[in-house]
């Protein structure tokens, strides 16, 4: 009786990449196995992902400021506290930040400042003033307060709303108005709300003005 041997062979290949999302960076390990006699192959993969934890944003706060144009810059002397991957998560989502407080600079209907993790607050925008609430946009380096009036806010619930050119959906608004407990029937106040424009959510701020 012969007995048919089938020896297999592992080559492990490494890959990194960097997804343009606000707080993931993935490494994928793979490891391709061939058989000899079938030539069949097969491929196992894992991804380990890296994420800004609050720590992380808490320290990235240290090194980031506002410069003469009103754009966040990032101080590279954060490489000694973060890991380059998580370095370069923070960097993409100030340079995508700054592409949001470029476009700001042109609204000219509602009211944009950028503020630093340092408290700094500069004037990106002056819009038009409004009763019962204002329309404005406030950037920080990783999510947004918008402020929406009252006379805006019926509109903003049905179609979404764009301040600076950050859009939040209408489900954005209408959850915004259950936490502050504004009825969506009888508007007679504004809303805030912090949302996180990289990924779509609600940071669980929210108020009325």
């Amino acid at each position: 009786m012969n007995v048919h041997k089938i020896s297999k062979i592992a080559i492990p290949i490494a890959v990194s990449t960097l997804v343009l999302t606000p707080f993931v960076f993935t490494t994928s390990a793979f490891a391709a196995e061939y058989t000899q006699d079938y030539g069949i192959m097969s491929q196992n993969t894992s991804v380990e992902e890296v994420v800004l934890t609050d720590m992380d944003t808490i320290i990235a706060g240290k090194y980031i400021s506002i410069n003469q144009e009103n754009l966040f810059v990032l101080n590279p002397n954060i490489s000694q506290e973060l890991t380059s991957e998580k370095v370069a998560l923070v960097q993409n989502q100030i340079s995508q930040t700054n592409k949001y407080i470029e476009a700001a600079k042109q609204d000219t209907q509602n009211t944009s400042t950028i503020i630093s993790p340092s408290g700094q607050e500069s004037l990106i925008q002056s819009g038009l003033l409004r009763g019962a609430g204002v329309n404005s946009i406030t950037f920080h380096w990783n999510y947004a307060r918008i402020k929406i009036s009252a006379g805006s806010l019926r509109n903003a619930l049905l179609v979404g709303f764009t301040a600076g050119s950050v859009y939040a959906p209408a489900k954005i608004v209408q959850l915004a108005c259950g936490i502050a407990g504004i009825g969506t029937t009888s508007i007679k106040n504004g809303i805030w709300f912090d949302y996180n424009y990289f990924v779509g959510v609600l940071t669980g701020n929210a108020g009325k003005q």
